[in-house]
């Protein structure tokens, strides 16, 4: 998924559970908050710690610091090596990973059912009692500010951060998840713990899980694996950010330009969710969206070019993207200009909207069948 909107996501499925699937909350003394969905047809269960640590969280010079402690906590805990962690989830058959958003930490792992308590044992010590050893944070730094160049290379990802600060200004929201050269360098072991120490508290996290887990079971475990962390934790942040729109460019000798336009979306929270998902679809989901035919189609003048729906908590973006010769670009800013100002005069067909609305249901309905997708809906909401 492309960086610029890892926190976007479909609008979560409205029915009621099948039959023999339930759905739970549990709230910690501590106030952590726990999410269960049983389905008892598999023999998966897959959990997930979201941690309300993202990159608008920080102050601008630590940008970066959540991705640095998202790779740190896999290098070792108290009582576990890297080593270590690598053999416990390969003794299980299981699959364990993390990555960082602009609004979220998040670490996951999916095991079969019967492995649930290790799986919770496991994250638990990632999570609550990581090691944070001085050597691995210079090792991760090296690493991660070779992932920044590598992600420097990458024009389609470069451009969709230069419209997020365009759109956002200073505010957490406008920079880059990864963070930047100097600020990632400047990241010391002190500054570290301290920002776990004031992220990783019990308000400020939740834990999903979904899959052939009974309701109690499932509590229980959290309870005993998760009950020891801090209490506390920060959830407000404020006021929003301020839609600012403005323009950003950036030179560099390659063979495409690699344009993005954003428009101010909606949030999360918002009812018109929904609609701005359908929005997105109609303007470039597909194959048989407006900006593909127009753009690449009829005219042959992009193979890349789509829409995308970023609502985040408090604000949204809408995005149009398309990477384009040169000579063409100005033609293709033409064509997006006129297929945004149809649809807002109400130009879009009943058929356009059924199938913006056939895409939307059918990435609902596929993502059920898998676990992890489901544990992720719920840890998302």
């Amino acid at each position: 998924m492309n960086r610029r909107c890892r926190d976007r996501s479909r609008p979560a499925a409205a029915e009621s559970p099948a039959d023999g699937e339930t759905w739970a909350f549990d709230l910690l003394p501590g106030g952590l908050r726990v999410v269960l969905e049983t389905i008892p047809h598999v023999r998966s269960v897959s959990v997930g710690v979201w941690v309300r640590a993202g990159s608008r969280h920080e102050p601008r010079e630590l940008g970066g610091v959540s991705h640095v402690l998202e790779h740190l906590l896999f290098k070792g805990t108290l009582r576990r090596s890297a080593r270590r962690i690598a053999e416990d989830v390969d003794s299980i058959g299981g699959l364990l990973n993390g990555y960082t958003s602009k609004e979220y930490t998040c670490y996951y792992v999916k095991v079969l059912d019967i492995h649930l308590e290790k799986a919770l044992d496991l994250l638990s010590d990632l999570v609550l009692h990581p090691r944070l050893d001085p050597d691995d944070l210079a090792k991760e730094k090296r690493v991660i500010l070779e992932e920044i160049k590598m992600y420097e290379d990458s024009p389609d990802e470069v451009v969709g951060d230069l419209l997020a600060e365009a759109v956002w200004g200073d505010d957490g929201l406008g920079r880059p998840v990864i963070g930047n050269e100097e600020a990632v360098s400047g990241i010391t072991p002190e500054v570290v713990r301290a920002y776990h120490a004031e992220r990783y508290r019990q308000k400020a996290v939740v834990v999903a899980l979904a899959g052939n887990v009974e309701v109690e079971e499932g509590f229980r475990l959290v309870r005993r694996y998760f009950g020891p962390m801090p209490e506390g934790g920060r959830l407000s942040r404020g006021r929003g950010p301020t839609f600012t729109g403005g323009y950003r460019r950036a030179t560099k000798s390659i063979e495409q330009t690699h344009v993005c336009l954003g428009f101010r979306g909606v949030s999360m929270a918002d009812p018109a969710v929904y609609d701005f998902h359908l929005l997105a679809g109609v303007l470039g989901g597909g194959s048989s969206s407006r900006l593909f035919q127009a753009v690449r189609e009829e005219r042959g003048l992009a193979y890349s070019v789509y829409a995308y729906a970023c609502p985040f908590s408090d604000t949204g973006l809408l995005g149009l993207y398309a990477g384009v010769s040169p000579g063409n670009l100005l033609e293709v800013l033409s064509l997006m200009g006129r297929e945004v100002r149809e649809i807002a005069s109400g130009a879009a067909t009943p058929e356009e909207l059924q199938r913006a609305k056939d895409q939307v249901k059918a990435a609902m309905l596929l993502g059920l069948e898998n676990t992890a997708n489901r544990m992720s809906r719920l840890g998302r909401s």
